[in-house]
């Protein structure tokens, strides 16, 4: 049984790619992807209350996101407490917001949902993060958070999540790619954004270079992708107007193929990422044939060889070479970056990780 909370984007990808390449039987039991912090706090009491008969069944297994709290379902649930359960972290509470990207009450605030997180790793019986840089900072975090409770830690709880914990990447889906081929290009560069529109991706400063590239009389053609929310950051709107002349696509593309042609569109795909734990949009655009550009931190460099990575505030000079000289791009073959991203590549690694998971019960 596949639980997720939180079914949409990245969560609803990874459970739709899960059940269609690791053979089982696999029952999924998913909410809408919205309202993220009540999912985190009332998602176990209300399937507690509206799926008590799917989750009573007899399982083997349960696979479920770091957006449940498996303590609390587990609690809620009796029967489950024998069912062997892997906990896949997309992201965690214990780190986000980034440093320094929150006020105080705000991370006093969260302290409940980054606990959960903790509550969940420690009530399963394996747990993996989608990249080293992941599990490195969660365990960190988590060990900061235990050392500032005032009494009654739960002791070792670090060590003991650490021992039963992995890290493998989040695979994507190139079927839906299907036929798609880069086709032959010439003229300004292509770059691409195709992230979240939110702060921790740090659209201003991605719009910054190009408005230098811009003032410095370099041609380009931009397409910016990624889910908006009902109130995007004003600097898109900003952008859009000061930009206008260089955009070629601005939005969302629920048509996943259509989203795809616009991956096979680009040369060149840009993070400004703060808060970053796989990047599934870069490993998509790669996968395109796309040249990665990205931080010099977070979990890039685990990912991509350093060539591909930018060092703190050089992201306009990194793009004003490109956009000068192009060709160069274009002539390398950027796609074996994230062949190893792939469903085809890793499902037997995820495969083993299920069949741990019911072995050690």
């Amino acid at each position: 049984m596949f639980v997720e909370p939180y079914l949409t984007a990245s969560h609803a990808a990874f459970a739709q790619g899960l059940m269609r390449y690791v053979p089982a039987r696999w029952t999924l039991l998913g909410l809408p992807g919205r309202h993220w912090r009540w999912r985190m706090r009332g998602a176990a009491a209300f399937l507690a209350d509206q799926a008590a008969e799917v989750l009573t069944r007899p399982w083997e297994a349960l696979v479920c996101s770091d957006m449940l709290g498996l303590a609390e379902l587990r609690g809620l649930v009796p029967s489950l407490a024998t069912v062997p359960a892997l906990v896949v972290f997309h992201e965690n509470q214990l780190a986000y917001p980034a440093q320094g990207q929150a006020d105080q009450g705000m991370r006093e605030r969260d302290l409940y949902l980054a606990f959960s997180n903790l509550t969940t790793a420690q009530a399963a019986k394996r747990v993996v993060f989608n990249s080293n840089f992941h599990r490195d900072q969660f365990l960190g975090a988590a060990r900061d958070l235990l050392g500032r409770l005032p009494d009654m830690r739960p002791s070792g709880l670090a060590s003991s999540i650490a021992a039963k914990s992995s890290a493998l990447p989040m695979p994507i889906d190139p079927s839906e790619a299907g036929g798609l081929t880069r086709e032959p290009r010439e003229g300004p560069l292509r770059i691409l954004w195709n992230h979240r529109w939110a702060q921790d991706k740090a659209p201003e400063r991605f719009f910054e270079a190009l408005e230098a590239l811009a003032a410095q009389g370099l041609e380009f053609q931009v397409a910016v992708l990624g889910p908006a929310p009902a109130k995007p950051p004003a600097v898109f709107a900003a952008a859009r107007k000061a930009l206008a002349k260089h955009i070629v696509q601005w939005g969302h593309l629920s048509d996943r193929k259509e989203y795809w042609k616009r991956l096979f569109w680009a040369d060149v795909v840009v993070s400004t990422a703060l808060q970053e734990y796989f990047g599934l949009s870069v490993a998509e655009a790669a996968w395109a044939g796309c040249r990665p550009l990205v931080p010099m931190a977070l979990v890039y460099p685990e990912l991509y060889p350093e060539r591909f990575c930018y060092p703190p505030g050089e992201l306009t000079p990194a793009l004003m070479e490109l956009a000068r000289r192009p060709e160069p791009v274009r002539r390398q073959d950027h796609r074996p970056l994230a062949q190893g991203f792939t469903w085809q590549s890793q499902a037997p690694a995820w495969q083993s990780l299920i069949q741990q998971t019911i072995k050690e019960a």
